[in-house]
């Protein structure tokens, strides 16, 4: 009878309601979260960057608040002190998934190609590359086989040595054939 009239008294002073829209907001929290990591980019249009407010670091900090106040909640606390309990742990783990949001991204970026690098770089086209059409040429970058599609003003062969003079998309380039090196000669003495 008492566990009745402590869940009544509960719904009365409102800590049931509370803590029923903190387990919501730490529901949506993680389903963004989940989703900012599975879908990564779909939701480009509502983010904010790397920063603090990126999308990744606010679906974190949602998701913490809402579990953290809602185990305040259920724990017997009182709404105040659950939701200020909640934003704390909120706000540790928002930097937390910031640090290493920025860890990761960094650790990408070091590896990724950009367009600067990608001009002059030399390869071999591997698949025929026709006039004015793609074909497929391969490089090594930072001891790593990139494959890139490539077009050309003039047809270049399988096997060919080639130089990118133009980046066209992140995995398109311009390329031109690397002109073979003359033999050296050797000067000619005059017969006495």
């Amino acid at each position: 009878m008492y566990e009745t009239a402590n869940w009544i008294e509960r719904l009365f002073d409102g800590s049931l309601f509370a803590g029923g829209i903190f387990l919501v907001i730490g529901i949506v929290g993680g389903v963004l979260l989940l989703l900012s990591f599975v879908l990564d980019g779909i939701f480009d249009a509502f983010d904010f960057g790397d920063g603090p407010l990126s999308l990744t670091t606010i679906a974190a900090f949602t998701s913490i608040f809402g579990f953290t106040a809602f185990a305040g909640v259920g724990a017997g606390m009182a709404t105040p002190v659950a939701s200020v309990m909640g934003a704390a742990a909120g706000l540790l783990g928002g930097a937390a998934a910031w640090w290493l949001t920025r860890l990761i991204r960094g650790a990408e970026s070091s590896t990724a190609l950009s367009n600067e690098d990608l001009v002059g770089s030399t390869g071999a086209v591997v698949l025929p590359i026709p006039a004015g059409g793609l074909g497929e040429i391969a490089i090594t970058r930072h001891g790593e086989r990139v494959s890139l599609s490539a077009t050309a003003a003039t047809p270049i062969e399988r096997g060919t040595q080639i130089r990118i003079v133009q980046t066209v998309t992140s995995t398109s380039v311009r390329v031109e054939p690397v002109a073979a090196d003359p033999e050296p000669t050797t000067p000619e003495t005059p017969a006495p």
